[in-house]
């Protein structure tokens, strides 16, 4: 038999459950008199308990606890208001709050309570933040399914800024060339656009273009008839062009395109008509082209690879993506997607401990974003311990060169100068030392420091003693 709950109990349950509310809570009677406070309304008045209940609202502004009786609105609209209102507390501080008064009828329609919540407006304003600040780091973007090509993880300044124009072409059927560095997430932006526009009914179809040989590529592209060529299918086969019919075609490495293609390429983004290997008819197609690169294009027509006609068809819209060195505060929002998506693949549980995420935000990543989804996929199938410190990763793991931090948010190598007073060894001492200093706090180890500036341990042991350097306990 379940055992009963008595009036006192309950009373003493919820009492505990608004005592332990952050925002501040009272009741009013119907004539404005506080019949109930919580904790958190007693700590904002810094006023006992009891003396607060002795208080009706408008005594509490006559006695210059509170600038304006809202519940005075309350009383004659008879519907929640929310509004801002100054207190003072018991020691005359100045507390701007954010208050939202709720009216309870009685069966005549008529004001029998009043439930208040009250709120600090500068600690709402550092939720609101701090909680746009989380949004911003990680938008994840991706209507049918949660994958690397239908989210977008960002929170520099120069992505947020190259997505804000995307969304605002996504709905048009504009060309757009994307452009940037191996690994910086051309084809994730492909897929993030293509996503936002009118044809994310179907799937976008893609093809690399340095994938294929000539002959080769231009059968998958536009198809053939039966019999066009030796060992073609006796059916014939559909181009991906054709494939993409209401949907988005995505060209990467498009700077790899033959130069014999680039005209027939050029004739069906004009026409939006394809013809298929060994037809003497051509299909109306209607496609929406995204182009990548990684090479520049201009530099490719000066060369005479690359047609300027089919540049600048495909150019309408630019879209260029910086390589990660050049927006630092991306990464370690990246740093956290992928760990928690492999830490999810694989069942694990990692984290970065805070000295590490230093090393990895002050690391070149001259891979770009596809290194760093790697090196973090790597990190967690290999590291046995949950957080992960300093001395733990491995230096071979970071491919590119690291950005030694001078612990202030600054490179450790900007303060290296030449000083004229010095003697040239002199000078050199004093550089080699302020890089093995840095090697070594940031590794934790004279073996790590050893291993990533590739001399033997009892070199950097010797460095260490002529320098007096010593690791940081």
């Amino acid at each position: 038999m379940e055992k009963e709950i008595t009036v006192q109990q309950k009373y003493e349950f919820y009492e505990d459950v608004f005592d332990n509310m952050p925002d501040a809570v009272y009741v009013l009677d119907h004539k404005g008199h506080m019949i109930y406070v919580n904790y958190a309304m007693i700590k904002k008045f810094d006023i006992p308990r009891d003396e607060l209940l002795s208080y009706n609202v408008f005594d509490m502004y006559k006695d210059g606890l509170i600038d304006y009786v809202i519940s005075r609105n309350v009383y004659e609209h008879k519907k929640e208001v929310v509004m801002c209102q100054k207190i003072f507390n018991s020691h005359g501080q100045e507390i701007m709050q954010m208050v939202s008064q709720m009216p309870i009828l009685n069966d005549k329609g008529e004001i029998q309570y009043i439930i208040g919540v009250m709120r600090d407006m500068e600690e709402l304003i550092g939720y609101y933040y701090d909680a746009l600040n989380k949004y911003q780091a990680v938008k994840e973007i991706g209507t049918k399914q949660q994958d690397d090509n239908k989210l977008m993880v960002y929170n520099s300044p120069q992505m947020s800024d190259l997505v804000r124009i995307m969304n605002n072409v996504a709905s048009t059927d504009a060309n757009i060339l994307i452009q940037g560095e191996s690994g910086t997430g051309k084809e994730v932006l492909a897929e993030y656009i293509h996503e936002q526009s009118e044809r994310r009914g179907k799937e976008m179809v893609r093809i690399n273009c340095a994938a294929f040989p000539e002959t080769l590529l231009e059968s998958e592209l536009f198809g053939y008839e039966k019999g066009a060529f030796t060992g073609a299918l006796g059916s014939g086969k559909k181009g991906l062009i054709e494939t993409a019919h209401e949907s988005t075609l995505f060209l990467d490495e498009i700077n790899s395109l033959p130069l014999a293609l680039q005209g027939k390429i050029l004739r069906t983004i004009e026409t939006k008509m394809v013809q298929r290997i060994g037809s003497d008819r051509p299909k109306k197609i209607d496609f929406r082209l995204i182009a990548a690169t990684n090479e520049d294009l201009s530099e490719c027509i000066k060369k005479k690879t690359f047609r300027a006609d089919l540049y600048y068809r495909l150019n309408v819209i630019p879209a260029i993506i910086p390589p990660l060195r050049e927006r630092p505060s991306d990464i370690e929002p990246l740093i956290e997607y992928f760990l928690n998506k492999y830490c999810k693949k694989y069942g694990r549980k990692k984290s970065f401990s805070p000295e590490v995420m230093e090393i990895l935000k002050n690391y070149s990543w001259p891979g770009n974003v596809r290194e760093l989804k790697n090196f973090v996929e790597r990190i967690v199938l290999i590291s046995a311990a949950s957080v992960y410190t300093i001395k733990n990763i491995p230096p071979q793991m970071l491919d590119g060169q690291l950005t030694l931090s001078d612990g202030n948010g600054g490179s450790g190598m900007d303060g290296c100068r030449f000083d004229s007073r010095l003697s040239l060894e002199e000078n050199l001492n004093a550089f080699e030392k302020q890089i093995i200093e840095s090697v070594v706090h940031r590794y934790g180890s004279g073996k790590s420091a050893a291993e990533v500036l590739k001399v033997n341990q009892s070199t950097i042991s010797r460095k260490m003693a002529k320098y007096n350097i010593t690791l940081e306990k």
